[in-house]
């Protein structure tokens, strides 16, 4: 009796269209990354004995100092510039060039591709900390569609919910949930910050209604997705209504700061400590440090009105883009943690890079397509990889009080007399 056959994976529409680029790739995955070995690929590059490879894999083919399981077994070591030892002068790879594609580790064979299991459901994305990807994740005109392709039996390294959503009943609802978030930040009809206070607003409630009692949590769930589905068919007035939040100008620069202050300048990525650079001295701050609030002010409302607001003006589906492939991708709203530390981490990290964005157009007196994606690429890479950078987030919200949503909306309201995004 043969085995039913397994259904597609989702994945975004871009998905397919992905290729690497090679030694034309402008931010190497091979640079300032720890490239981790599974067990098998550790034991066959310590056995390898090809002329050209054998001395490389004696020395920088090394036991993890962690001991972890056997897909983070062993690690390759990396030279003084970051660096992978197997990487030629051209950006290419040794072991590829030498031995084939079957001979790359599992992380090296499937980097930027990532796969999640919802349920039954099995999902493809791809990382935007790689520049090619994140073109094609960013710079489509059209919202972001979703459709359906074959298995990858090289994608076996699967994140999967945590256990207690692994119900039917639970995952359909947070799938809902999940669909409605996606149709917000798609509806081109209200602001992005506007969109992003809906949403905020969305997880209050639907937070609400998953602590209420078992027998009617999920009646109340199903309600608070209608009703917003409901508020979605008049967004003028919705739009009007979140204009009323007054801003807080001062908390987002001192929450930016802290988030971008705790950036170690040691990292090898010397592209995104670059543009941390650039868009340090477009604000003016010094030493990634504000000066005085009143200069600080005036700088970033330059940079907004005079340089970031015209760009994203005609091009805010980069912003949505952004922020409807950190949902899919991040298992967003699915993850461990509550709703409000996921909502406060997707705030946290879309006001650090619309600030660097401000920041690098100011800088450079205006923003193109490729600046915007080269400032995302790389900030997501460093978030995205630096370990210790979700803590560094959770910490930040905590000095900054940052504990309420109604907090969080007034880092996303725009300033009075402001071009709308």
């Amino acid at each position: 009796m043969t085995a039913p056959a397994r259904p597609p994976a989702l994945c975004p529409d871009h998905y397919p269209q992905f290729s690497c680029t090679g030694s034309q790739c402008e931010d190497s995955c091979c640079i300032g990354w720890r490239v981790h070995l599974d067990k098998k690929t550790y034991h066959y590059y310590k056995q390898n004995q090809h002329k050209a490879l054998r001395k490389l894999f004696e020395l920088s083919v090394k036991r993890s100092e962690t001991k972890g399981d056997d897909k983070h077994f062993g690690v390759i070591s990396m030279s003084e510039q970051g660096r992978c030892a197997f990487l030629d002068q051209d950006n290419l790879c040794l072991i590829h060039k030498n031995l084939g594609h079957q001979a790359l580790s599992k992380v090296c064979a499937t980097f930027p591709r990532r796969a999640n299991q919802l349920g039954t459901q099995l999902e493809y994305s791809l990382s935007i900390s790689c520049p090619e990807a994140a073109r094609l994740i960013l710079l489509n005109h059209q919202p972001m569609g979703f459709v359906q392709t074959d298995i990858d039996p090289s994608l076996d390294n699967i994140s999967s919910l945590a256990g207690s959503l692994n119900n039917d009943a639970a995952l359909m609802q947070l799938n809902d949930l999940r669909a409605l978030i996606i149709g917000i930040l798609q509806c081109r009809n209200l602001t992005i910050d506007a969109r992003l206070i809906l949403i905020g607003l969305l997880l209050e409630d639907f937070q609400s209604a998953l602590q209420a009692p078992q027998a009617t949590a999920g009646q109340l769930q199903e309600e608070v997705l209608q009703r917003f589905v409901a508020l979605l068919g008049t967004p003028e007035a919705l739009q009007k209504e979140i204009d009323q939040i007054n801003p807080n100008l001062v908390l987002k620069m001192a929450l930016v700061t802290a988030v971008i202050g705790n950036i170690p300048t040691s990292a090898h990525n010397t592209r995104f400590r670059g543009l941390l650079t650039e868009a340090a001295e477009g604000l003016a701050f010094k030493d990634k440090k504000p000066s005085s609030d009143h200069e600080r002010m005036a700088c970033h409302t330059e940079a907004h009105l005079s340089y970031y607001a015209p760009f994203f003006d005609q091009h805010a589906y980069i912003l949505e883009n952004y922020l409807v492939h950190y949902v899919f991708h991040s298992l967003f709203p699915f993850a461990r943690q509550t709703l409000l530390t996921q909502y406060q981490e997707l705030i946290c990290n879309y006001l650090a890079i619309t600030t660097l964005l401000e920041g690098q157009a100011s800088y450079h007196k205006g923003m193109t397509e490729e600046l915007a994606v080269t400032t995302i690429q790389s900030y997501s890479r460093f978030a995205g990889h630096y370990t210790h950078f979700k803590e560094t987030i959770s910490r930040v919200i905590e000095e900054q009080g940052l504990d309420d949503m109604r907090q969080l909306f007034m880092l996303l309201a725009r300033e009075k007399g402001r071009a709308p995004l």
